[in-house]
C-alpha cells in the first residue's frame, strides 16, 4: 500500500479529529444499545455479552484515536520547532541572566505558541542531570533560545543520538507509514485499554519486499 505521498500535517490532523468525533458518537450509541438490552428483568445473555464486547471495542478505538490525534499534534509541533529532540540549546533571559545549556528531550504541542521544548539541563562534563534539571520553554519575547555547541561526553552523545533517532522513527511511523506499532496499550484496573506512544523506539521494520530485494542482491553477489 505504501510508499504513498502523505497529506500535510494539518489535513491529517483534521481527518483524525473527524474520525474521532464519529467514533465518540458511535460509542455513545453502543452504550445506549447495551443499557437498553440489559435494563429489563429478563434479557438475552448472549446479546448482552455481544453488546458489551461491542462497547469495549468502540471504547478502545476512541482511546487509540485520541492518542493518534495527540501524536499528530506533536509531529506538527516538531515541524514548527527550529530545534529537534537531541539538539543542544542555550536559553538566556532578555536581561542577560539565567543563561544555561540544555538538551532538547521532547517537543510538546501548545495552543498558544504551536510548540514548546521539554529539556534537561546539561552538566559541565556534558551529561544530562540524573535528578532534576528538567524544564519546559515556550518561545516568547523574554527568552532568547539559540543553538549550542557545548561539548557532550560519551553518555551525553549517546542520549542525544538516541533522542534524535526516536524522533525520526516516530515521524516515519506516524506521518509516512501510519504504523500503529508506534503505540502500546496499557490496561487499567477496570480492564479499559489506554494507549500511549512507546518510549523506546527502534527503527521501523523494513517491508518484506525490501528484505527480499536485499537478500536477492546478496545472493547475486555470492554468485559473481
Amino acid at each position: 500500500m505504501y510508499p504513498r505521498k502523505p497529506l500535510p500535517y494539518s489535513d491529517q490532523l483534521a481527518r483524525l479529529k473527524t474520525h474521532l468525533r464519529r467514533a465518540r458518537t458511535d460509542l455513545r450509541r453502543k452504550y445506549e444499545e447495551f443499557f437498553e438490552a440489559s435494563k429489563g428483568r429478563r434479557d438475552c445473555p448472549l446479546e448482552v455479552q455481544i453488546k458489551s464486547r461491542s462497547v469495549d471495542h468502540a471504547l478502545s478505538t476512541v482511546r487509540l484515536l485520541e492518542t493518534c490525534v495527540y501524536e499528530m499534534k506533536r509531529q506538527e509541533a516538531m515541524f514548527y520547532a527550529p530545534f529537534k529532540p537531541g539538539d543542544r540549546i542555550e536559553v538566556e533571559l532578555v536581561n542577560g541572566k539565567g543563561f544555561d545549556t540544555y538538551l532538547v528531550v521532547e517537543i510538546l504541542p501548545d495552543k498558544e505558541t504551536k510548540y514548546q521544548y521539554d529539556c534537561v539541563a546539561l552538566t559541565k562534563n556534558g551529561s544530562m542531570y540524573k535528578r532534576g534539571g528538567q524544564v519546559q520553554f515556550k518561545p516568547k519575547i523574554s527568552l532568547t533560545i539559540r543553538g549550542s555547541s557545548a561539548p557532550l561526553n560519551a553518555e551525553g552523545m549517546w542520549e542525544s543520538e538516541y533522542l534524535r533517532r526516536c524522533a525520526e522513527t516516530s515521524r516515519l511511523m506516524s506521518i509516512q507509514k501510519g504504523d500503529l506499532r508506534l503505540f502500546e496499550a496499557h490496561k487499567t484496573v477496570l480492564g479499559e485499554s489506554h494507549y500511549r506512544r512507546k518510549d523506546l523506539l527502534d527503527p521501523p521494520p523494513e517491508d518484506n519486499v525490501a528484505k527480499e530485494e536485499r537478500r536477492l542482491k546478496l545472493f547475486i553477489r555470492t554468485l559473481m
